[in-house]
């Protein structure tokens, strides 16, 4: 079984690696998001995974054609190719294609209405794979963490806050914007799964831990686990402000995963990535 790994050497990529010591790594720096780099792939694998993103969700907001270009016109010429060659693909989406108005876990049969550009070039995408490809899977995370950091970002929000208290910087953190803080090597582990035991019911999947918090909760719990005494201020999510709008409430529904793999809770997977990070042991 081929595997080959676009973006490994992002969070997510270089999970993958870790899990799969088989799986074939392409970086952004060995492969730029263009047809001409698609054509340069080997064709007789079975697999490709697609983590390539431009995700800098405020960043974006200012290059919309930048975005469509990585998150979906690339996507496009990415599915056809793995059409013509008969390649599954998988490929990582977000959960910010909704717009956060429901209440209550979003599943795979909600219909996306993106807040942002980030969002709409991600269910563009969504699309497109959707409309030109039978063997795919698209997986929508969610707030992601992970050893290796965010490619372009720079560190995570877990790292961030860390640093930040240790440089006794003021936090005032959004105490009613809800997510669910996810591992990328717990979204590694079931990607291996469903390669391993060739699951072929292909779709849409929410790829999130179980469980969910508030950015305040999941602050509180890092500084918990760490036993770090640093006094957290409230903000609301109407009074942060930010250059792309947010969802304010972006919980994924993971029962339909759960069918084939189920994903740890979220407090219990944030310990696994400090002792992996060595901040605890």
């Amino acid at each position: 079984m081929k595997v080959l790994v676009l973006g490994s050497n992002g969070q997510l990529g270089s999970d993958l690696l870790k899990i799969n010591k088989d799986f074939i790594p392409f970086t952004r720096d060995e492969f730029d998001a263009n047809k001409d780099s698609i054509e340069k792939l080997p064709k007789d694998v079975n697999y490709i995974i697609n983590c390539i993103s431009y995700h800098k969700t405020d960043e974006v907001e200012d290059n919309p054609d930048q975005a469509f270009k990585i998150n979906s016109s690339f996507v496009y010429e990415l599915a056809k190719f793995c059409k013509s060659n008969d390649i599954t693909l998988f490929h990582i989406s977000t959960d910010y294609v909704f717009n956060g108005y429901k209440n209550s876990p979003y599943n795979e049969e909600d219909i996306p209405n993106p807040l942002n550009i980030y969002g709409l070039s991600k269910f563009s995408g969504e699309k497109v794979i959707q409309n030109y490809i039978e063997k795919y899977f698209i997986f929508r995370v969610s707030s992601l963490f992970g050893v290796a950091g965010a490619s372009g970002k720079g560190g995570n929000f877990v790292e961030t806050m860390i640093k930040l208290a240790k440089n006794n910087t003021p936090l005032k953190i959004i105490d009613n914007q809800y997510m669910t803080p996810t591992h990328t090597l717990d979204i590694a582990k079931a990607i291996n799964f469903f390669i391993e035991n060739q699951i072929d019911e292909y779709g849409i999947y929410h790829c999130v831990s179980d469980g969910s918090c508030s950015w305040y909760d999941f602050t509180k719990e890092i500084f918990n686990q760490i036993e770090l005494d640093y006094k957290i201020d409230k903000t609301t999510y109407e009074e942060y402000k930010t250059k792309a709008k947010r969802p304010k409430y972006s919980v994924l529904d993971n029962r339909k995963l759960s069918k084939y793999y189920k994903m740890p809770h979220w407090k219990d997977t944030l310990k696994e990535y400090l002792e992996l990070k060595g901040i605890i042991s």
